[in-house]
C-alpha cells in the first residue's frame, strides 16, 4: 500500500504552518514508512501543548505505529487512550488484522466504561460552572473562559480537574463561554465552545426596572407632513369645509337645485 494512502486512511492530512512542530513532524516519517522514529516524535508531540485535534492524531499515530511495528500489546493500550477521549474513533479496515486485532481488543476492553464528558452550565446567580463528568486520570486542569458584552477578551478561571470551576458574571447579562479540559502538558482533551465559537448564555435575571428602562430606546412618533395630515369635512347649510389642523384648506360647494324659467318670449313685445 503507498505510503500517502496509509496516512491518510489512518491519520487524515497534515498542515504545517510555520516552524515544524513534532506532530507534523512525526505524520511526515509515518508517511515515509519510518515507524520507529515517527512513534518518538508522536510520543514528543503528547508533551508539548496541542489543540484537541492534535492530541487525537498524536495518540491514534503512536497506536497505529507501534502496530505495524508488531507491538501488539503496546498499540493496544495506546488505542485505550484514545477510544478513552473519543470512543466513536475508527480505523480502516483495509490496514488488516495487525492492526485491527489490537484495536478490536482495545475496544472491547473500554466498553461499558461511562465516557468522559465535559458539561457548562450557567447556574441561577448568573455564574458560569465547567465540570468533568466521569473524570479521567490523564486530566489535570479544567478552565473555563467567560466574556461579557463589551468585553474584548476572555477571563480564564481554571482550577484541578474534575472541577466544578466557577467563573463570575452578572445574571442580568448575557455572557459568552468555552471551556476546555487539559493534561499536564497543556494539550486539550476535551472542550465545550471555543474562542471562535464560544457558547451563548442568556442573563438568568431580569435588571432593575431603572436599569432596563435606561436601556429601552424611547421611541418618539414622527411628525406627519403637511400634505399627510388627515382631511377632516364638515358640511353647514350645503356648504362644505376642509379643515386641516385648524387650516382652512378650501370651500367645496354643494350642487344648487336646477332653476326653472318659464319659456323664452320670442314676440318680442312688452307686457
Amino acid at each position: 500500500m503507498p505510503a500517502s494512502l496509509v496516512l491518510l486512511l489512518c491519520l487524515g492530512a497534515a498542515s504545517p504552518s510555520g516552524e515544524e512542530r513534532a506532530i507534523v513532524r512525526a505524520e511526515r516519517l509515518f508517511e515515509a514508512l519510518e515507524f520507529d522514529s515517527a512513534a518518538a516524535d508522536f510520543e514528543a508531540a503528547l508533551r508539548e501543548p496541542g489543540s484537541r485535534d492534535e492530541r487525537l492524531r498524536a495518540w491514534k499515530g503512536l497506536a497505529l505505529s507501534k502496530a505495524f511495528m508488531g507491538q501488539a500489546r503496546q498499540a493496544q493500550a495506546d488505542f485505550e487512550e484514545l477510544l478513552a477521549l473519543d470512543p466513536d474513533v475508527e480505523v480502516s479496515r483495509s490496514l488488516g488484522p495487525k492492526i485491527r486485532k489490537p484495536f478490536e481488543a482495545a475496544r472491547k476492553k473500554v466498553r461499558g466504561t461511562p465516557r468522559a464528558v465535559l458539561k457548562v452550565v450557567r447556574r441561577q446567580d448568573g455564574q458560569v460552572e465547567a465540570v468533568l463528568e466521569n473524570p479521567l486520570e490523564k486530566v489535570a486542569k479544567v478552565a473555563v473562559y467567560v466574556r461579557q458584552p463589551g468585553e474584548s477578551s476572555f477571563q480564564a478561571t481554571e482550577s484541578d480537574s474534575p472541577g466544578p470551576v466557577v467563573a463570575k458574571a452578572s445574571a442580568v447579562r448575557a455572557v459568552e463561554a468555552y471551556a476546555v479540559a487539559l493534561d499536564s502538558a497543556q494539550g486539550v482533551l476535551f472542550e465545550q465552545g471555543s474562542a471562535s465559537a464560544p457558547l451563548r448564555f442568556d442573563a438568568t435575571e431580569e435588571p432593575p426596572p431603572a436599569v432596563a428602562a435606561a436601556r429601552e430606546p424611547v421611541r418618539e412618533e414622527p411628525e406627519l407632513e403637511e400634505h399627510h395630515r388627515p382631511v377632516w369635512p364638515f358640511v353647514v347649510g350645503g356648504v362644505g369645509v376642509a379643515v386641516a389642523a385648524g387650516v382652512v384648506a378650501g370651500i367645496m360647494l354643494s350642487k344648487p337645485p336646477e332653476l326653472k324659467l318659464p319659456p323664452a318670449d320670442r314676440t318680442e313685445r312688452l307686457p
